[in-house]
């Protein structure tokens, strides 16, 4: 199951939340309540920390998690996948499923082989899916014409390596708006002080 925002359709005791949120102020004016939907729907587009509060609330009524939460080890692997990145990108480090798996049961340190056993499953699975997601980021990064171009400008520093751990991290994109960002930090970076 998902979230409001992943176009879940909440039970009736779940939506009577969100309307006595909305219409606590507004009662029998519905032209107010509607507007005041609007509103409502305009704000999780901004992801509002109330209108969030009032979602949350709703999930938990119908037990349901958002897709965009994240477990915690979902998250203990895509860190050590950005960190495992940066030490290949930057030195020879082999990334490989052992040594996350190796990572993830010294960390968690399960007490049965049950444990080990599902821990090493969900590792792997997030492994996949992260790996596969920066590994399309950094091909995406080898083969952008601009990312080569401001690389050939600068033959000395290692430009595409940096940018696709850029692109790892989600610090950059191949937009042109960061691509001409980036140059003027590499500007700026070969810049030498007076």
């Amino acid at each position: 199951m998902a979230s409001l925002l992943d176009i879940h359709i909440y039970s009736n005791q779940a939506m009577f939340i969100l309307y006595n949120e909305i219409c606590a102020e507004f009662k029998g004016n519905r032209e107010k309540q509607l507007a005041e939907l609007g509103k409502f729907f305009l704000k999780l587009l901004k992801e509002n920390e109330e209108v969030k509060k009032i979602i949350e609330r709703m999930d938990k009524v119908d037990s349901i998690k958002a897709l965009n939460s994240k477990s915690s080890n979902e998250k203990r692997v895509e860190t050590w996948l950005k960190k495992a990145y940066y030490e290949h990108l930057y030195g020879s480090f082999l990334i490989s499923r052992n040594h996350l798996l190796a990572f993830m049961i010294t960390i968690i340190k399960p007490n049965s082989e049950e444990g080990k056993k599902k821990l090493k499953y969900s590792s792997t699975r997030y492994f996949e899916q992260y790996n596969d997601k920066f590994k399309k980021r950094l091909k995406r990064c080898r083969t952008n014409e601009r990312v080569l171009e401001l690389q050939k400008k600068y033959p000395k520093l290692n430009i595409i390596d940096a940018f696709a751990y850029g692109l790892i991290i989600d610090k950059f994109n191949t937009t042109n708006e960061d691509l001409e960002w980036s140059e003027k930090m590499v500007k700026i970076l070969t810049k030498k002080k007076e």
